[in-house]
């Protein structure tokens, strides 16, 4: 019986120590201060101008509206971020993912910069070279419904891929994980 007793002081003298506050660990780190920088980001309305321009000479596509290019008549969207003025204090700037999309951002979804997005809508595989996103994604949302899933892969070679995350519809990752982050090379959307 005191054995008994001893142990079960000496357990709540143990859990009761591990609930007071540790004061001699070191501070946590503070969040970077230097933003990332999106490699579609602009300047001015010339400077995405220019950015757009380029990057339907590479991978094809055409304008839709100011900030936008389309392929496969809109089923796949990739949307710029609009230029801002550097004194600005920009508000979440996170592109929003629209109803029966799977959304792919170039950051993650706190980021303020902003940072682009591309979207998909039919199921399939895409390879994300062929819009210049290849090794870009670093958060996803899926606006699907139903039994949608999507998935983003890795090639790495010809014989297989490598799931980097996959998820169900009405999902959302804020970030993907450091070894995750740009790694995929295709998105793939199923049911």
């Amino acid at each position: 019986m005191k054995r008994r007793m001893f142990t079960l002081l000496s357990a709540t003298g143990f859990l009761m120590l591990g609930a007071l506050p540790a004061h001699a660990g070191s501070p946590s780190p503070a969040p970077s201060k230097e933003p990332q920088v999106s490699a579609f980001a602009s300047v001015d309305a010339t400077d995405l101008q220019r950015k757009i321009d380029r990057h339907i000479a590479k991978y094809s596509g055409r304008q839709k509206g100011k900030n936008q290019i389309e392929w496969a008549g809109g089923k796949v969207v990739m949307t710029f971020p609009l230029p801002q003025k550097t004194d600005d204090v920009s508000a979440y700037a996170r592109i929003h993912c629209r109803y029966g999309y799977y959304c792919v951002y170039e950051h993650a979804l706190w980021d303020r910069e902003g940072g682009a997005m591309i979207n998909f809508y039919d199921y399939g595989k895409y390879n994300l070279e062929h819009y210049g996103w290849s090794r870009r994604a670093s958060a996803l949302e899926n606006n699907q419904s139903g039994a949608a899933i999507g998935a983003l892969t890795d090639e790495y070679d010809s014989t297989g891929r490598y799931l980097i995350h996959w998820s169900n519809a009405w999902y959302k990752a804020d970030a993907l994980a450091d070894w995750r982050n740009d790694k995929a090379t295709s998105v793939t959307l199923t049911s």
